[in-house]
């Protein structure tokens, strides 16, 4: 009984881990690791998550400095923004560790700067393409934001576990280029079969005003999920019902 109870409360530590890696979009062979090494893969994890954060703490250190000293002297308008400066040789790892830092603060202006300050030192490199591409997204810098997933989607078009496709998809629906999201999704679709793609594609064709066309994937999923492994279906059920729900709610449009 009591094994029992320590293999359900390592399975719910490594569920909950595994929560927190996807919330934070961390490399996808995190996840395997924490549910194929347990415990310790989820050990690795929380060491290697406090490595990252103290780098950021050590590489933020010294540009804070600076906004103690302008307090001092009764100049403390711009604390926040020199608060955010990196060093200036900071290399490209610890940019993009206080980068992150400043996105999940919602500070998008001051995260994109060292995101593009990233991209200066490594060229292309994805995570600070992606990371780019967020905050211009929540800056409503639509255009430019296209233009960095399509440089990102070039070299890393399943980056994150096809993410930043999906990301790259609404920026294009946020342009008006529907027809642009749906032929996107319907790539991924026929590469990953995945449901939740598959919905996606459903509702950029519905956006684009193709709704019979919208019937016709919701139906296919509904097929693929249907003829799944029972494994896979338990893990989909949720994807199965939200399909199940929008197929119902699009039926008298297509009438």
């Amino acid at each position: 009984m009591s094994q029992l109870l320590l293999s359900g409360l390592i399975w719910a530590f490594s569920f909950w881990l595994v929560a927190d890696a996807l919330r934070r979009q961390s490399n996808p062979l995190w996840v395997v690791l924490i549910l194929l090494v347990q415990p310790y893969g989820g050990l690795a994890y929380l060491v290697y998550m406090k490595w990252r954060k103290y780098r950021r703490v050590r590489a933020a250190a010294p540009a804070r400095v600076a906004p103690s000293l302008a307090v001092a002297e009764g100049e403390a308008g711009n604390e926040d923004v020199a608060a955010a400066e990196a060093p200036p040789g900071a290399d490209a790892e610890a940019l993009l560790d206080i980068a992150d830092g400043l996105e999940e603060q919602r500070r998008f202006d001051e995260a994109a700067s060292l995101y593009r300050r990233a991209l200066e030192q490594q060229r292309g490199d994805p995570r600070s393409l992606h990371g780019l591409g967020r905050c211009l997204i929540e800056l409503e810098q639509t255009r430019e934001a296209i233009e960095v997933y399509e440089t990102l989607m070039a070299t890393s078009p399943r980056y994150r576990n096809y993410a930043a496709a999906l990301e790259y998809a609404e920026a294009l629906h946020r342009a008006g280029r529907d027809l642009d999201a749906a032929d996107l999704l319907e790539g991924m679709v026929a590469e990953t079969g995945r449901p939740n793609h598959r919905l996606a594609l459903a509702h950029y064709c519905e956006a684009a005003g193709q709704t019979t066309r919208a019937q016709r994937v919701l139906s296919e999923a509904l097929v693929a999920y249907a003829s799944s492994p029972v494994r896979d279906q338990a893990m989909n059920r949720r994807w199965q019902r939200r399909i199940s729900d929008k197929l119902q709610e699009l039926a008298p449009l297509g009438e």
